[in-house]
């Protein structure tokens, strides 16, 4: 069996209600709330290629089952994490 790498574009209609004051305020809501129609009005394929099982292990086998909206627990704790875990560690007396 091949695996193929297939490139798509979609054109998407959204169309959002928002009550605000001003247009730019408007626009930075849609990024927050629901859209109440969305109409999918194109989608194309615009390149599709065969790929090996290297290049498949190389770039787009998935590195770790960690991956995901839980990968933030992978990232080093920042230095306020730090304090908040010993606040004793800190103490210069």
């Amino acid at each position: 069996m091949t695996k193929y790498v297939i490139d798509t574009v979609e054109l998407i209609k959204k169309q959002y209600v928002i009550e605000s004051y001003l247009p730019a305020d408007a626009i930075e809501l849609t990024k927050e709330r629901a859209p109440v129609i969305v109409e999918v009005l194109s989608d194309t394929v615009y390149g599709i290629h065969p790929i090996n099982e290297y290049e498949y292990n190389k770039e787009w086998k998935p590195l770790d089952p960690d991956i995901g909206p839980d990968q933030l627990k992978d990232t080093p704790p920042d230095q306020r994490e730090l304090f908040e875990l010993e606040p004793n560690l800190w103490r210069d007396d």
